[in-house]
């Protein structure tokens, strides 16, 4: 037989196949950027208040370390610092450099970005009084409407001495709800 009569085998895809391929991907990637959006802008949320935390807990760790007052400061558009009360040296300091500028902070009491820890861990406010009140941070993305938010409560409590936490403020009768 002469070769020219064998059915020839095809190698590759056809441009319709790929053209197909194509916008199917389109059409998928389309559809996911706006759960990827909002799962982006939840994460930096959470990075927000993971470095805020830490903050305080350093503060905490100082104060308790060298057995004199350490101020915690947040600043919402740079970071944090853990501060000496005695000479307003910096002894820890963070910068939020994932997400600084798509979170936003709303503090309550108002305008509130102090609060202070004496030697024995205990939490006080900028003047170095006892804590009167509850302080809340609301982080809440600046950017996507749908992301998370998360509250970062500072509190006293008679049995503990001093309550640091993150919480949602989205639940009701969970463990992880806020107070």
């Amino acid at each position: 037989m002469r070769a020219s009569l064998l059915p020839v085998a095809q190698h590759g895809v056809s441009l319709v196949e790929l053209m197909i391929t194509v916008a199917l991907f389109t059409i998928l990637a389309l559809m996911a950027l706006p759960l990827f959006t909002t799962w982006l802008a939840s994460q930096q949320v959470r990075t927000a208040t993971e470095a805020v935390l830490d903050g305080l807990r350093a503060a905490q760790g100082e104060a308790i370390k060298r057995n004199q007052p350490v101020r915690f400061v947040l600043t919402p558009a740079t970071g944090w610092e853990a501060q000496l009360v005695s000479d307003d040296s910096v002894v820890r300091e963070a910068r939020f450099e994932e997400g600084r500028l798509k979170v936003d902070f709303t503090a309550t009491p108002l305008g509130t970005t102090t609060v202070a820890f004496d030697g024995l861990g205990r939490v006080l406010d900028k003047d170095l009084a006892p804590l009167a009140e509850r302080v809340t941070w609301e982080i809440d993305s600046s950017t996507v409407s749908g992301a998370r938010k998360l509250r970062v409560v500072i509190d006293t409590a008679a049995a503990t001495g001093v309550a640091i936490k993150s919480c949602d403020p989205a639940l009701s009768a969970d463990p992880r709800a806020c107070p």
